[in-house]
């Protein structure tokens, strides 16, 4: 019998894209194939992630000519498994499927197969990282799990983690391997349609130019009001769960907003309950990956260095601004941290520790109310035991069962339950004498964690994560005046400009146990000209600003295009089917919005005119997604406010009204102002109006991953009423959702209740969508100027 499954993601995906593929190449006409050895190959490999599955019984190749040529030759497809050594899920699947002999056994009969540590590939990672989210309607992750023709390496399947077998309707690998085994011998004609489609998807979203679009002050308020929308004002943070740390919008928030009481309230608040929660480490400093739920509370317990270097650089700056004592703890507990667990001893840093020990979340850092006690009475703080059950939550109950091993029982992540200022009054003592009580108990309790199995250590050097931690300790040394902390980023970027370069003198990616990776990305440039410069504030160093200036020049020779601005990988890579431009940032800053920021630092420190004119090359190729979305790339949004303030004279020509020109949704409001007094009422209508064939969805779409259209008050004590009109069904990419379309009205009634006063802000959000896309999501002020009088 045939395989069955779903294939209506492919049919989808090629009713978008219209394209119709050709017939896959076969090896018929030529010479026949010969035996490919069969072994695994990734111990000869230097990634710690590769090495992890070394001794699978699948016969792995790591990404190159040699896997290719092997596929081609036995006209096999590739299955290429995406990952990281410190990857929860990776770990999962590796122990269910790779370390199991009959996957193994079906892998090696019918693929090639491929291990590719995204650390090492980031380039690889993007492009298949978008082709998965292409077939999975926005959902991707790792492990990524992706089907890839031999011939071009395009890829026409893909997901993520797959358990084994089949559990409920969802598929396991084994029945995906079948399926895949069964198109490919007998359906190679909807094969090679489906990655063509794909392929052609990828290049679209990876290489799009557009027109140069002006930009004003517009664009920094509409990044400004969208954070403030997205804000979380119980618990702080950009999102629901899990909650990321995000450090870049706080950055932003503080140079484009920071006069604004709300966006200073936001800020503070984000950063205060970040270092209360469970994702900071409490006894061993430093910050885990993200926080699980809301709260900040329970974190994914991998550590980063990229991370820890960007959040150090924030509260650097918070402090800064603040005078927030609090926050230098945090930074110095934060850099001891990685001088004592993440430092090379060639002088670079290491990339990352593990979530789990022992195949358990969390093991090392968890403690239970007996273990806790009883390391405190061993230690002679036997006094002190109430106090820090009560500080650390302890005597609040148990907060964390793993949720992957229900039958382990439940133990606590330690976190403050209040401000550590509030609860040295509390318990009457100065913050001093709180800080000094909290540092023996944490020495005592830390003594006894580096006694437990520790979590797996990623020691490969990696350049970009190099220039955000070198960053981190410029920018801590420059605020909190230690020679010593910039003293360590100068060793590191020294470590990296002197053993991390090849033979022509261009940066690697990569280094580990004495052996240099791959050729770098921009994203590996722009990060250590950004540490450079950092170091420059730090000691005005000259030596550190000629480095950044040559490392500058190599950037541009390799990365940049006339007329069509920066991408990501050199020119000419025959392993990729396209060349990158990722111009959103993530968990890192997208590499041109890295170079932009850079530009506009040298152009300042050396008034050299270049530099000023790269600055705006680089800003004219991401003006469309900074008018449309300037929180998308807030790097770049932060780096053009900055580069306004300096050179206003660029901008002559740009106006201070809303760019809404991008959207296909128009909007309007009655009235235009609006005036109410403390305890009364009032209504207002919006209506927007919708391009021929655009909609947005509902405020009830009815689909997960359709955003609702909501409106939001940007001020506690004034509340909203919606009376939201009655949407219509349609089928969207084979997906029903509940939307507006052509003109809606919206009646909305404001209350103002006590303590509200002056300019009040509505904000609306909406995603607009056509029968095929939709676009990435909009946050604007509603065009009407309500006061409380």
């Amino acid at each position: 019998m045939k395989a069955q499954f779903n294939w209506c993601v492919a049919i989808v995906v090629v009713a978008i894209m219209g394209v119709q593929g050709g017939i896959m190449a076969n090896n018929q006409d030529q010479t026949p194939p010969t035996a490919t050895e069969g072994r695994n190959r990734l111990g000869e490999t230097t990634s710690p992630y590769l090495l992890q599955h070394a001794a699978n019984p699948v016969h792995w190749y790591p990404w190159g000519n040699e896997a290719f040529e092997a596929a081609r030759r036995e006209h096999k497809p590739i299955f290429m498994s995406i990952g990281y050594s410190t990857c929860y899920w990776c770990h999962v699947m590796e122990r269910e499927s790779f370390e199991d002999q009959e996957v193994a056994d079906y892998l090696n009969e019918h693929f090639i197969s491929i291990k590719v540590d995204r650390e090492e590939r980031p380039d690889v990672d993007e492009i298949y990282m978008t082709a998965t989210q292409i077939i999975n309607r926005g959902r991707g992750g790792w492990p990524m799990s992706v089907f890839l023709d031999p011939v071009e390496l395009k890829p026409f399947f893909a997901g993520t983690y797959f358990p084994k077998e089949d559990k409920g309707t969802r598929r396991g690998f084994m029945s995906i391997l079948a399926f895949i085994d069964d198109v490919w011998k007998n359906e190679p004609d909807k094969v090679q349609q489906q990655a063509d489609a794909i392929a052609n998807a990828v290049i679209n979203r990876l290489t799009s130019t557009t027109e140069t679009t002006s930009l004003s002050l517009e664009v920094v308020k509409k990044g400004v009001a969208q954070l403030l929308t997205r804000h979380d004002r119980v618990k702080g943070g950009f999102a629901t769960a899990p909650k990321f740390p995000m450090s870049i919008y706080c950055d932003f928030l503080m140079e484009a907003g920071w006069e604004t009481p709300q966006v200073k309230e936001a800020v503070k608040l984000t950063l205060d309950e970040m270092l209360m929660g469970g994702m900071y480490d409490q006894v061993g400093g430093g910050f885990h990956r993200y926080s699980t739920d809301a709260n900040w509370l329970v974190p994914h317990f991998e550590k980063m260095l990229y991370d820890n270097g960007q959040l150090v650089s924030t509260y650097a700056n918070a402090y800064e601004r603040t005078g927030e004592t609090t926050y230098a703890r945090v930074i110095e507990e934060t850099l001891a941290y990685v001088n004592r667990e993440l430092s090379a001893p060639d002088g670079g840093f290491f990339s990352a520790q593990d979530a789990e020990t022992n195949h358990l979340e969390g093991e090392t850092y968890l403690w239970r109310d007996a273990e806790f006690v009883e390391v405190l009475n061993d230690a002679g703080l036997g006094d002190d035991v109430k106090f820090a059950r009560a500080v650390y939550g302890i005597n609040q109950g148990t907060n964390f069962r793993d949720p992957h091993h229900p039958e382990e029982p439940p133990s606590n992540v330690l976190h403050f339950i209040d401000h550590p200022s509030d609860l040295a009054s509390s318990h009457d003592m100065t913050e001093s004498e709180f800080n000094s009580k909290i540092d023996a108990i944490d020495a005592a309790l830390l003594e006894v964690r580096d006694t437990r199995d520790q979590p797996l250590t990623d020691d490969k050097v990696i350049t970009a994560w190099n220039g955000l931690m070198i960053t981190g300790f410029a920018d801590a040394a420059r605020v909190l005046n230690n020679d010593q902390w910039v003293e360590r980023a100068q060793q590191a970027a020294d470590f990296i400009l002197t053993q991390m370069r090849n033979e022509k003198g261009m940066l690697l990616r990569t280094w580990r146990d004495g052996k240099g990776g791959g050729e770098a990305f921009l994203v590996d440039y722009a990060a250590m000209i950004r540490g450079l410069l950092a170091i420059h504030s730090a000691n005005q160093n000259p030596e550190a600003i000629a480095s950044a200036i040559e490392l500058y020049d190599q950037a541009r020779s390799l990365f940049f295009v006339e007329g069509r601005g920066w991408y990501d990988t050199q020119e000419g890579q025959s392993d990729l089917f396209v060349r990158t431009r990722a111009l959103s940032d993530g968990a890192l800053p997208a590499a041109t919005s890295l170079i932009l920021a850079d530009l506009v630092s040298l152009a300042e420190i050396t008034n050299d005119p270049r530099f000023k004119s790269d600055a705006m090359k680089s800003l004219n190729s991401e003006s469309q997604l900074l008018d449309r979305a300037p929180t998308a790339a807030v790097v770049a949004t932060q780096a053009f406010n900055k580069l306004y303030s300096l050179h206003p004279e660029l901008f002559a020509d740009s106006t201070d009204s809303i760019a809404t020109k991008t959207s296909p949704v128009h909007m309007t409001c009655s009235p235009t102002s609006l005036q109410l007094a403390v305890g009364e009422s009032a209504e207002l209508t919006i209506k927007l109006a919708m391009t021929k064939n655009w909609h947005v969805n509902s405020n009830a779409p009815g689909n997960e991953y359709a955003i609702p259209l909501s409106f939001k008050v940007l001020n506690d004590n004034v509340t909203l009423e919606t009376s939201w009109p009655t949407g219509k069904t349609m089928i969207s990419a084979g997906e029903s959702v509940d939307v507006y379309s052509d003109n809606v009205s919206i009646p909305i009634v404001l209350h103002a209740g006590e303590g509200a006063k002056g300019s009040i802000q509505l904000m609306v959000t909406w995603q607009a969508c056509d029968a095929e896309s939709c676009l990435a999501q909009e946050t604007n002020q509603v065009p009407c100027e309500i006061t409380v009088k």
